[in-house]
């Protein structure tokens, strides 16, 4: 599974995570936007608000997830969904040339520029 498949699938069915794969997510998420405002202001506030909601968390189970690096942990992840629940995933690929939409509900390759607004 290529990454861009893998992001798409934790993306717009992220329902079907287990909640230690969402905090594993959240995790993420909020190391990345401490780190990026810290920067700016040391007394960042919002990282005791992501420390109160389990977002940045000291968990093994978490920290064990992500040990490979997060690229790593969303394709394992896709795969296990796919493998799991295939039938609750929608893949919506060009009909064109066959790359993956932006959305499940999109018309318009971001690829090829293909169009598929008429067909139900």
């Amino acid at each position: 599974m290529d990454q861009e498949t893998a992001a798409y699938i934790l993306k717009y069915f992220h329902e079907i995570l287990t909640v230690p794969e969402q905090l594993a997510v959240k995790k993420t998420i909020s190391r990345f936007k401490n780190n990026a405002m810290s920067k700016h202001d040391i007394s960042f506030p919002a990282t005791q608000t992501f420390r109160d909601k389990g977002w940045i968390t000291a968990e093994q189970t978490i920290i064990d997830l992500l040990q490979e690096g997060y690229d790593s942990f969303e394709i394992r992840v896709a795969t296990r969904i796919l493998n799991e629940h295939p039938e609750r995933v929608f893949l919506n690929n060009c009909p064109a040339c066959g790359r993956l939409a932006r959305t499940p509900d999109a018309n318009q390759c971001r690829h090829c520029g293909h169009q598929w607004r008429d067909v139900v």
